[in-house]
């Protein structure tokens, strides 16, 4: 659930490209990955959208993808793909998505800069904090690519205001309620503010934590319900969850 904010702030970046744009966070989970996909979709009308989800493509991988999305077709080597899709008249540009990226080979990093100096193409990267970091120790191909990200957007977890947001969309999606009347939804007869707060503070905000830590303590209380236990999520029953831990990253 990223806010419009984030949307607005990468997609101005996006129309103002001088170079990479980067997406990025401590966590595991936080949003990186629904952010990049609903940029890519907002802006399928005006660029070749291509997303790439292989974590540590290889340059004629990279390559071989961005022409076969563009129907230029891949040749047998990775150069030769590079010409061809130079070499090509498309309708319009290419909007590349790496996700999770595997940035780790010189020769990945000097493919993406060769789409972005030499094609009509803009790259959005997203990982983690760490893995970003980490580039530098390829050497000075890894710090060159660093100077070269024009701009880069850090993904936080959620504030408790905002874990409760997430909750009254989740409850709108499984009932008739109108989505955009979110902010009417009356979640206490699912949860206690008390669980909700649990919740959000063993999960750190993350997203993805509160998701799957949610869907844990509603079918548990789903199948306490049939058997005339409780219908409500309280402290208790999150004592009694196992939620996994949101902090990921290493630096």
């Amino acid at each position: 659930m990223p806010s419009k904010e984030d949307i607005a702030d990468i997609i101005s970046h996006i129309n103002e490209y001088s170079g990479p744009i980067l997406v990025h966070s401590e966590y595991s989970g936080v949003g990186k990955t629904t952010l990049l996909k609903i940029i890519l979709d907002d802006l399928k009308e005006e660029y070749h959208t291509i997303y790439i989800g292989e974590h540590n493509v290889t340059p004629y991988e990279l390559i071989a993808i961005v022409a076969d999305k563009i129907g230029v077709g891949k040749s047998s080597s990775t150069k030769l793909t590079e010409e061809k899709i130079y070499e090509s008249d498309f309708d319009k540009p290419i909007l590349l998505g790496i996700d999770e990226f595997g940035l780790n080979d010189p020769d990945t990093l000097h493919t993406i800069q060769y789409l972005n100096d030499e094609i009509d193409c803009k790259i959005i990267l997203t990982g983690m904090t760490s893995q970003w970091n980490a580039i530098e120790k390829i050497g000075s191909e890894g710090k060159a690519f660093q100077r070269r990200v024009s701009f880069q957007h850090k993904l936080e977890p959620f504030t408790q205001e905002q874990t409760k947001e997430f909750i009254k969309r989740r409850i709108t999606t499984v009932t008739n309620k109108p989505y955009d009347e979110y902010e009417s939804i009356q979640y206490d007869s699912f949860i206690t503010d008390e669980a909700l707060e649990e919740i959000h503070t063993r999960s750190s905000g993350v997203a993805g934590v509160i998701s799957n830590t949610l869907s844990d303590a509603l079918s548990l209380v789903a199948y306490m319900h049939t058997h005339d236990i409780t219908s409500t999520v309280d402290t208790n029953l999150v004592d009694e969850l196992t939620i996994t831990d949101p902090y990921a990253d290493t630096t």
